[in-house]
């Protein structure tokens, strides 16, 4: 048997690697998390008094209602955790009554020096563990989507990602265990506790948030997953630059979604121009890339070249699209899209193309 032979005896087939990558998914596997509780230093006015006289003492996290309430709804879950930290079997008749009386107990120390609570998860299957891990970036991505414009519409986006969360959470012990049962526990009533800011960005919106909760590895995660972006950014910003037409049109997307003067800009300077598309890089990566993956961005930044010259029309209070003379063209920009995308109108699609270039 010759080497050529022997090397495709050797090599792994495609069956065999099929195999193999099905056997690694349904092996056990251990997702290792943790989450670090710290304090707010949003103190109100009487406590910074206090803390004048008597210096910075530890917070306490303590019970919840509505944590209780929550936690305890789930039946599956307590017969799941609880036996083990209660030394009490789920058959007992006083099983529930000491689970309530366990939530209703709850109590976290928080020092000036943090907390770190072990969220790491034991999965039945490696398999069982990307299911999740996927549908816990969905919401994630859906929150990275939200209007947080102001502090209400940011409340609004936190409510709505810990609820998605703490459902997803309260589904995991069918798939699995925690590695630290009462950790895990912990931050779970962390994520429902009133005084836990769930988002950063809501510690000086209000005194009664005394702690924040940040999860280390979704952070790290979220700063790789940046860099990524801007890398890309940067390549498509370099790829724009080499044909005017696509860098002009990527402008115009840019200052028209952010609320700007389209015809103002377009009379600036290159170095003006730059630098808001430059801004827009290094500031939302991600939006930057999608726009320029867009098929349609130059179709859009046509529509939008014609609205600032008032050759086509916005309503002020919808987003109906018409000309100059009534002509409906669309109800929305993506009907408007559709419109002069249309090959029947390929004619009218000239003519103003031919009126903006008389200027």
């Amino acid at each position: 048997m010759d080497n050529n032979t022997n090397a495709k005896a050797n090599k792994p087939t495609e069956v065999s690697q099929g195999v193999e990558k099905d056997t690694e998914l349904m092996k056990e596997y251990v997702d290792k998390r943790t989450v670090i509780i710290s304090l707010a230093r949003n103190y109100s006015n009487y406590r910074k008094v206090n803390m004048k006289v008597f210096g910075l003492h530890p917070e306490v996290i303590g019970s919840s209602i509505n944590s209780s309430k929550i936690l305890s709804a789930n039946r599956g879950e307590l017969e799941k955790y609880y036996p083990s930290i209660l030394g009490c079997a789920s058959n007992n008749p006083d099983f529930i009554t000491k689970v309530k009386h366990y939530l209703n107990n709850f109590r976290l120390i928080v020092p000036d020096s943090d907390v770190k609570l072990d969220v790491s998860f034991r999965y039945d299957t490696k398999k069982d563990y990307l299911d999740f891990k996927a549908k816990e970036d969905a919401i994630e991505d859906d929150f990275s989507k939200a209007d947080k414009s102001n502090i209400t519409a940011l409340k609004k986006a936190v409510d709505e990602k810990v609820r998605a969360i703490n459902l997803l959470e309260s589904s995991k012990y069918t798939v699995g265990s925690p590695v630290n049962v009462e950790s895990y526990l912990m931050y779970r009533h962390c994520l429902l506790y009133p005084d836990v800011a769930k988002d950063m960005s809501l510690i000086n919106s209000s005194t009664i948030y005394r702690f924040y909760i940040k999860d280390a590895d979704r952070e790290l995660e979220k700063q790789k997953k940046l860099i990524e972006e801007k890398k890309k950014a940067m390549a498509n910003y370099m790829e724009i630059n080499k044909v005017p037409s696509k860098y002009e049109a990527v402008l115009i997307n840019i200052v028209s979604s952010t609320g700007g003067n389209v015809a103002s800009v377009l009379g600036q300077s290159s170095m003006e121009k730059d630098q808001i598309i430059m801004d827009y890089v290094n500031n939302s990566p991600d939006k930057f890339n999608k726009l320029v993956n867009d098929k349609n961005f130059t179709t859009v930044a046509f529509i939008e070249r014609l609205i600032s010259r008032n050759e086509l029309i916005r309503s002020e209070y919808n987003q109906q699209i018409t000309a100059a003379d009534g002509t409906f063209i669309g109800s929305n920009m993506n009907e408007a899209i559709g419109y002069f995308n249309n090959p029947a109108n390929a004619e009218i699609k000239t003519a103003y193309e031919n009126k903006l270039k008389l200027n």
